[in-house]
């Protein structure tokens, strides 16, 4: 049996929790922990180390993105797969998670049948891309 997908979530509203919960039901597959702000996600990544983390952009005590910045240029994590969950599809949002090296990108409302499949996708192309054969191709191909 393959072992399960540790996901941490950080999101303040109780109903998309809830949602979240529904996506990730799958105890064969998926174990999951919720948590409600950013610095309870810090908290929580260094204690439990899960394999993928779920972060709402808009939040209380520390937002999404402030979160993002500690796990990728403070703590130096650039192995967890890091999903930005917002509502807003502003494009310098966007921009900005993605300099810091977010693997995906998931816009409320989402669509809890698909939600799962499309975070494990992420997942894999960000484990794939991490895949010592890719670097080294990525190394050697001549530039653009």
């Amino acid at each position: 049996m393959a072992e399960k997908l540790k996901i941490l979530i950080a999101e303040d509203e109780e109903v998309t929790r809830h949602l979240f919960q529904i996506a990730f039901r799958d105890e064969e597959k998926f174990e999951a922990r919720q948590v409600s702000d950013g610095e309870e996600a810090l908290v929580a990544l260094k204690a439990w180390h899960p394999d993928i983390v779920l972060l709402d952009i808009m939040m209380p005590q520390m937002n999404g993105f402030e979160t993002l910045q500690v796990i990728r240029q403070t703590l130096h994590d650039t192995a967890t797969t890091v999903i930005m969950v917002s509502s807003v599809s502003d494009k310098q949002d966007i921009v900005a998670c993605a300099k810091l090296g977010i693997q995906g990108y998931v816009l409320k409302p989402f669509q809890v049948k698909n939600l799962a499949e499309t975070v494990v996708g992420y997942h894999r192309k960000a484990k794939k891309a991490m895949q010592p054969s890719t670097l080294r191709a990525a190394k050697s191909a001549p530039p653009p």
